[in-house]
């Protein structure tokens, strides 16, 4: 009974911080398409540092074993059609880690008043029972399954995604784990085929509305998701530019997944980006910790249009 006991918590765990690196938990995407679309590479026309670190279930537990996820993301243009980015992605909750490696391409169109560009990612990554997990008298250190989370499961991904943008208007697609191929295959353990085109996507559109006589402008706008380990989703959200682009707010809704509130500050000066957003749910759970909490910090640099002015 301990070890059922113990297998079931160890599974729990893993869904928790297979689900915490997700899509489904960026709030700044709002801000940054790239955190969750590949076809975002090299959309504008300079190049970008992003460091956003996402904390899930804050104070959930006194050892700090509440979900986190740090990740840095380099994006730019390397002409007026290609772009390149690169990730890095580190995932912890309690006794299990994930890191990820990304690197994705994109190619951009300029058709008439719409930009449009679409991205491939490729990804590697790798999930990680600590070693200390098996100090524990209950288990069965000889377990298939827990020898191979030990050792580490490694897997290959590649998703695909479409940005577009007109004047007033955005939108964007992406299809995570198109291929999904364990590395490092234990014949005793069994895994679940993910891959499949459209299989799980998200989608987004909004509209930029500017008031031009009070010096602000609304974007509202609509992401729906649908991903592995999360349940369907839905967001409404409105974001609020002040004083040009200097003062950042915002609002999400979610619908789906015991339903979400989330709120959202930021500054943008010339080329230094600083956003913070919290989130609460209204899952019996919420009771338990104090939210979520999200920062991100971006660097803008080597304006491609900048370089062709001057020459």
């Amino acid at each position: 009974m301990k070890r059922l006991i113990l297998a079931i918590t160890l599974t729990g765990c893993l869904s928790v911080i297979m689900k915490a690196q997700d899509e489904s938990q960026f709030r700044h995407y709002l801000l940054s398409p790239i955190l969750v679309n590949p076809g975002y590479t090299g959309f504008e026309d300079h190049h970008s540092l992003i460091l956003n670190y996402n904390n899930q279930w804050a104070d959930f537990s006194d050892d700090g074993g509440s979900p986190k996820t740090a990740t840095a993301i380099y994006n730019g243009p390397v002409s007026d059609r290609i772009g390149l980015g690169a990730m890095v992605r580190s995932d912890n909750a309690g006794s299990l880690v994930r890191t990820q490696t990304q690197l994705s391409y994109g190619f951009k169109f300029i058709l008439n008043e719409l930009d449009l560009s679409l991205g491939l990612s490729t990804t590697f990554e790798q999930s990680r029972l600590k070693g200390t997990a098996l100090l524990d008298p209950r288990i069965d250190i000889q377990d298939p399954v827990l020898l191979d989370a030990t050792g580490g499961l490694k897997l290959f991904d590649a998703a695909f995604g479409v940005h577009g943008k007109t004047e007033e208007f955005f939108f964007g697609l992406a299809a995570p784990n198109l291929i999904r191929a364990r590395v490092n295959q234990d014949p005793q353990v069994d895994t679940e085929p993910t891959s499949g085109l459209l299989k799980y996507y998200l989608a987004y559109a909004g509209y930029k509305w500017a008031v031009e006589e009070n010096n602000f402008y609304v974007e509202p706008s609509i992401m729906v998701r649908n991903l592995r380990y999360s349940p369907f989703m839905v967001d409404f959200n409105a974001k609020v530019n002040f004083f040009e682009d200097q003062l950042v707010g915002g609002l999400t809704y979610s619908v789906g997944g015991g339903n979400r509130f989330s709120i959202l500050l930021g500054t943008e000066l010339t080329n230094f980006m600083v956003y913070y957003s919290y989130t609460t749910s209204f899952q019996a759970s919420q009771s338990y910790h104090s939210g979520a909490h999200e920062v991100s910090i971006a660097f803008e640099f080597g304006s491609r249009k900048s370089k062709l002015e001057d020459q």
